[in-house]
């Protein structure tokens, strides 16, 4: 699977924004803030997170919709959304058992 660039505009360490590229293969989940922005959580460091306690998430100014757009990505059911990210993410543990 080739890697799907965006860019976003982090916002999490400099409040004015910064551009940034994100790879949405590795996105594990995506929330929406308060304010409209968005806070992605990456799949990457799922693993390392059980040993040492941290995740790696970045906040961006794009709102879910807007990011949705930007990678092009299909509305679907939301059972068909919850099993693709489960085979997605299995596929993601069989790979990283094999590393």
């Amino acid at each position: 699977m080739a890697d799907r660039l965006i860019e976003l505009t982090r916002i999490d360490g400099n409040p004015a924004g910064a551009p940034s590229l994100v790879n949405v293969d590795n996105v594990a989940w995506m929330e929406s803030n308060e304010a409209g922005s968005t806070r992605i959580t990456f799949a990457v460091a799922m693993a390392r997170e059980r040993a040492h306690g941290q995740v790696l998430w970045i906040d961006v100014r794009e709102s879910l919709r807007e990011i949705a757009e930007l990678a092009g990505v299909e509305r679907r059911t939301t059972n068909e959304a919850i099993a693709q990210a489960w085979a997605d993410q299995s596929a993601r543990r069989d790979r990283s058992d094999e590393d």
